[in-house]
């Protein structure tokens, strides 16, 4: 992503309310797949992701123009101003989640955060893996094929709400505390641990990931993250407990499994430890809109 130092000519913005927006007021959450190379320079009072699916495009922001690929993942707030204008023999496509201030507290608080610390990550635009970039393509395939056989918007929702999910979580995974100074074998190893092909891995599977020895991951963790190489792979494990039991009908066996757990009861007394109740009860509890 090469980032210049253009600034936008001057022209009038518009303010996009809300209430105006039908998808928005109903459910909080709203998506498109757009194929517009041009929008005019515009703010809004609601969040916005937007993920760069083909093409390129010349974005501006607060000033600033930016030139953004394939893969690119960003996060817009309610004071933005941008806007995307063509790039020369490029047709740009992207995904658009526009979300609301109330649920985006909702979705960030079904995964262990705040809306408050989602702000706080370094970057708020990220280029998206291979398989991340993948699993939201899928997603809005399934979107638009739901539509074009007349499912309900209310029934899409749901898939809407886990593409803003796992957005949160990529944006949130760059904010993992690792001391500085940690060798880029260990930063490898976390980004492994917060991927769906290793969220199922043991600890056994980290040392080997690692190429060290035991002895030495195990330092290595205490020393970077604060924490035991078991108690760090547990926690990355629950938070992906709590937004599959709050974006997804998989039941609570298919989650544990999914997560390298061939004991329910062994999962279920580990996630009340973390989320301080039962995932049953979680799930009913983010479903109604917050803990009762």
């Amino acid at each position: 992503m090469d980032k210049t130092n253009t600034m936008v000519p001057f022209q009038e913005n518009i303010t996009v309310y809300y209430h105006n927006y039908p998808e928005l007021l109903a459910r909080g959450t709203a998506f498109h797949w757009w194929d517009a190379a041009y929008t005019s320079l515009h703010d809004h009072d609601y969040y916005e992701f937007f993920i760069i699916t083909s093409g390129r495009t010349k974005h501006f922001l607060n000033g600033e123009s930016q030139e953004l690929g394939e893969k690119t993942l960003c996060l817009i707030r309610p004071q933005d101003r941008h806007q995307f204008t063509p790039m020369p023999d490029s047709r740009c496509i992207h995904i658009n989640l526009p979300v609301t201030r109330e649920k985006l507290e909702q979705l960030c608080a079904a995964v262990g955060t705040s809306l408050r610390d989602l702000l706080l990550v370094p970057q708020r635009q990220l280029f998206l893996s291979d398989t991340d970039f993948a699993q939201f393509k899928q997603s809005a395939r399934e979107i638009n094929l739901l539509r074009e056989n007349g499912t309900p918007e209310s029934s899409i929702c749901l898939l809407i709400c886990q593409m803003v999910v796992n957005a949160i979580v990529i944006l949130k995974k760059q904010d993992m505390v690792i001391a500085d100074g940690a060798p880029e074998w260990l930063h490898q190893v976390i980004r492994r641990i917060h991927s769906p092909e290793y969220i199922a891995c043991q600890a056994s599977d980290i040392y080997r990931l690692a190429g060290y020895s035991p002895p030495v991951v195990i330092r290595s963790f205490r020393k970077y993250t604060g924490e035991t190489v078991v108690s760090y792979l547990t926690r990355a494990k629950m938070d992906s407990a709590k937004r599959l039991l709050s974006t997804t009908d998989l039941t609570v066996l298919d989650i544990a499994g999914r997560l390298g757990y061939s004991s329910v009861s062994h999962f279920n007394r580990l996630f009340h430890e973390a989320a301080g109740t039962s995932p049953q009860q979680y799930r009913r509890n983010q479903r109604a809109g917050g803990p009762k």
